[in-house]
């Protein structure tokens, strides 16, 4: 078999990249924003709402561990605890070193086979996973329209209207997928037309019998999400900045969404420049390149972190690494799942 793209050499090659662009982007940040005032505004910071932010954090990888069980159980099958957290947290690693955060979907594949899920249902969750996340936000535009006056930065309203066509365009394309499988299928080929056949094909057949778990995977969606929106709020009060509550968790929504397909490794580079133009304004200068790197640790780089443990953990127990990257071979499609929502 030909051996995966995502080999132990290709891994390696996607940690430099992401820690070059990263550290090139966080040392220009920081080179434009630290100042003598710096010292005196980390004085401000406290413990308190830092640790409340990793609470938040870790309560959103929970329950998307928890929404990831959920969606198995609604197949009628069943996933471990330990495969669900590799499956989430060893995804969220090998996501991080791919453009649009695709990587870890040969794993997540390989932890289904291994607990006796097969491949097509293997496929129909992952792009399940994805699309759960995806429908949150058209129940989250008309809050932010709504709301759009509590914004002191103009042209977020630009993006929003950005994510509405983006996602307005890849639903309809999802609805006449669904509704017109076979004349797509013999027009158009690809992973993503695949993935969306799979699931309609498990949808069918497993789904709708089960209709309990599959709504309780869509509310576990709901709250993974909520506590990764907290993570702005909770980490500006950290810093000791009052900063208006309503304002910084759109803006969170906002960024969430717009940095799901950049091309770079994790996103690295637009995320941190994201978070810099999106929140400047909410706070001193001095303390803003200190904020950018927070955020950024615990939005991706602890869900990183964890997960490479996770991952050399799962690979200490199973002889030839390769063999785990390659077992999915030709099942890379784009599934909407950055392994964060």
């Amino acid at each position: 078999m030909e051996k995966s793209k995502y080999s132990r050499k290709n891994i390696k090659r996607g940690i430099r990249v992401f820690f070059f662009i990263t550290i090139i982007t966080i040392t220009l940040i920081l080179v434009f924003t630290v100042s003598e005032d710096t010292r005196e505004e980390l004085k401000l910071i406290s413990p308190l709402f830092l640790l409340l932010t990793l609470l938040s954090t870790s309560l959103r990888f929970l329950f998307d561990i928890w929404r990831l069980r959920f969606i198995i159980k609604a197949m009628g099958k069943e996933l471990s605890w330990l495969g669900a957290f590799h499956y989430t947290l060893g995804g969220l690693f090998l996501g991080g070193l791919t453009p649009m955060q695709v990587g870890g979907i040969p794993l997540q594949l390989y932890i289904c086979r291994r607990e006796g899920i097969p491949v097509p249902e293997g496929s129909a969750a992952i792009f399940t996973r994805g699309m759960l996340s995806a429908f949150v936000l058209p129940f989250l535009i008309p809050f932010m329209y709504l709301y759009r006056t509590h914004l002191t930065s103009g042209w977020v309203e630009g993006v929003v209207t950005y994510l509405v066509i983006l996602y307005g365009v890849m639903t309809i394309f999802f609805l006449i997928i669904l509704t017109r499988t076979t004349w797509i299928t013999k027009h158009f080929r690809g992973k993503f037309v695949e993935g969306i056949v799979r699931f309609k094909e498990v949808f069918r057949r497993e789904f709708i019998k089960r209709k309990s778990p599959f709504l309780k995977a869509y509310g576990m969606t709901w709250l993974s999400l909520a506590f990764y929106f907290l993570t702005a709020p909770l980490l500006l009060r950290g810093l000791g900045i009052k900063a208006p509550f309503l304002e910084t968790t759109i803006l969170q929504i906002v960024l969430t969404y717009a940095i799901n397909f950049m091309p770079t490794p994790g996103a690295s580079g637009f995320a941190e420049g994201g978070a810099y133009a999106l929140f400047h304004h909410l706070m001193p200068r001095s303390v803003l390149g200190v904020y950018v790197i927070l955020w950024r640790f615990f939005t991706g780089y602890v869900g990183i972190i964890v997960g490479g443990f996770a991952l050399a953990k799962l690979f200490s127990t199973i002889t030839g690494d390769e063999k785990v990257l390659d077992g999915a071979q030709g099942e890379d499609f784009s599934p909407l799942d950055n392994g964060n929502e």
